[in-house]
């Protein structure tokens, strides 16, 4: 086997280099100069998003994951905070630290991950740097995007009477995660959605063309991500908790391992669906043309919070989830 070490940087750099660019005609200078060169589009504005992934603490090769889903997930959590303005993800610069014991077909292989997301968005890769680590491997992505004018979704616009609804199922990833640090075959689904998640992309811009108050997405979990949304706008946000969607998987999972299936729903993030608001009559609109939206519960007047409904009583739903720190 090849050692990183071995080839050197350039050496690197010439490995990776190819097809980086799926849309070429908005960059005038790509890969291999001091810096980037690229156009942007008039009307619209300019969204920029970073993300950090460090071997052993977000994930484990062997045991939670592959290099090459590393490699996707890294730009799968940048695309889906772009998704979360309601925006269009155009390019990522990204910064390496590698081992120098690494197998270069490793390095590769997380490369490739990077690039099947990228081609999957028609997403730029503009360049980056490239250190030696001897801690483990660490990740950065920044993702760059536009919107247009004006129309920037952000966490501050919920208004009394909303709808608060998600995408998809939540408590996926987490309950893959599970799976997964047990050793435990089988629950594909789960594992896929911790390893490979999708960027909320189509429907963040849905969102926009149907007037949604305020957007999310749910990387720290929907207890972290429904608090958020509440402090910034100033409102209470009342979720009903049996109202939430969850996969068939996701329960066969809790019940198999004893598990409390609303601590991967709550509290387990990196799901990367989207938590929002909007009126009742463009929710509806919105629910005619994108099926796989479930309104979870209201907005009210109140303290920045949020209240969980079940049994017939209200609670304090805290905004405990993953925390970085």
């Amino acid at each position: 086997m090849t050692k990183i070490s071995d080839i050197g940087e350039f050496g690197f750099i010439d490995a990776i280099k190819d097809h980086t660019l799926f849309h070429p005609e908005n960059v005038a200078v790509g890969i291999g100069d001091d810096g980037a060169v690229y156009t942007t589009t008039p009307g619209w504005q300019q969204v920029a998003v970073i993300d950090t992934m460090v071997q052993n603490s977000h994930f484990i090769i062997g045991q939670t994951a592959t290099w090459h889903d590393v490699g996707f997930k890294a730009v799968a959590s940048n695309l889906s905070d772009i998704a979360a303005m309601g925006a269009v993800p155009t390019h990522i610069v990204l910064s390496t630290a590698l081992a120098p014991q690494m197998d270069v077909d490793d390095v590769i292989d997380m490369y490739r991950g990077i690039k099947d997301i990228c081609r999957t968005y028609e997403v730029n890769i503009l360049g980056g740097d490239t250190v030696m680590s001897k801690e483990g491997v660490v990740i950065t992505v920044a993702a760059f995007g536009e919107i247009e004018a004006g129309k920037a979704l952000l966490r501050s616009g919920a208004q009394a009477g909303d709808v608060i609804a998600v995408s998809h199922t939540i408590g996926d990833s987490a309950g893959g995660l599970d799976v997964l640090l047990a050793g435990q075959d089988g629950y594909e689904h789960l594992k896929k959605a911790h390893q490979y998640p999708e960027p909320q992309i189509s429907l963040g811009r849905l969102l926009v063309q149907h007037h949604c108050h305020s957007l999310n997405d749910i990387s720290d979990g929907l207890a972290s991500e429904s608090n958020e949304i509440a402090k910034a706008s100033g409102v209470e946000l009342v979720i009903d908790r049996d109202q939430v969607p969850t996969s068939a998987e996701l329960k066969a999972w809790a019940a198999a391992s004893g598990k409390d299936i609303w601590k991967f729903v709550f509290n387990g993030g990196e799901d990367y669906e989207l938590v929002f608001t909007m009126a009742p009559d463009d929710f509806q609109a919105l629910q005619a043309v994108y099926p796989a939206v479930t309104p979870i519960g209201t907005v009210r007047q109140g303290p920045g919070r949020v209240l969980l409904r079940h049994d017939g009583g209200e609670q304090v739903l805290p905004p405990t989830g993953w925390t970085h720190f």
